[in-house]
């Protein structure tokens, strides 16, 4: 019996492995898409979340038939009821692509006030995130928490770095003022997506320590205490 248990948590690791591996593709194509304004890489990106959402309820059927089958207790339990939310944060990570994706669409025919520079760049740090919350996933690893907690930052910082911007533009000439409005929405999505990379490693936090905390409330002596505990678990007795 454990070892089909095993079996059956290998196949839905895989498939999350799955999921977020589309999840990623469609945030890399419609940023691509935004900065080239190809309207064609946008549509597919739109077309293929269909198949994101698919793969979500597919997911969640996996997981409540093992449930079911296995009566799951403690670790356990917390493990595969806490695959409900990733799943939940990948899918909805889809549908802000989507968004990025329409954005692309509305500004097919207009020349960009100026080439983007900050939004590829948040792209780059949320795609980061996302890697190291889905390895902490598998790996129920949670020794990168001080790396997520800073890219989440840096993210945020962008963000805002982008609205600022994008306000010159629009004060500069009202002749930006719909696609820096566009643009101050995209740094948005970006930021939320990161919220939600976020919250897909605060989950391995739950799976590991049994423990919910918010991230937001983080300080750098909950950090050190958090990885000198992993530490210990792993059989580390010194620093890196």
């Amino acid at each position: 019996m454990r070892k089909e248990y095993n079996e059956e948590l290998r196949k839905i690791k895989d498939e999350i492995l799955l999921m977020s591996a589309m999840t990623e593709k469609m945030l890399s194509d419609s940023v691509v898409a935004l900065k080239s304004q190809n309207c064609e890489l946008a549509r597919a990106v739109i077309d293929r979340d269909d198949m994101v959402d698919a793969k979500e309820i597919e997911l969640q059927l996996i997981v409540s038939k093992v449930i079911a089958t296995q009566s799951p207790v403690a670790t356990d339990l917390r493990r595969l009821a806490s695959t409900y939310k990733i799943i939940t944060n990948l899918e909805r990570i889809a549908d802000l692509a989507v968004n990025i994706s329409k954005r692309v669409l509305e500004l097919s025919e207009v020349v960009y006030m100026k080439r983007l520079v900050d939004i590829p760049r948040a792209c780059e740090q949320v795609e980061k995130l996302l890697k190291l919350a889905i390895q902490a996933f598998v790996h129920e690893d949670i020794t990168q928490i001080r790396q997520v907690v800073d890219l989440e930052d840096e993210i945020d910082a962008l963000n805002i770095q982008i609205h600022h911007d994008c306000l010159a533009y629009m004060m500069d000439s009202s002749k930006n003022i719909h696609q820096g409005s566009v643009f101050i929405f995209v740094g948005s999505y970006l930021e939320r997506i990161g919220d939600h990379a976020t919250n897909i490693f605060e989950t391995v936090f739950y799976i590991v320590t049994g423990k919910y905390i918010d991230f937001n409330d983080l300080d750098e002596e909950t950090i050190s205490r958090t990885l000198e505990s992993q530490k210990k678990m792993a059989g580390i007795d010194k620093e890196d």
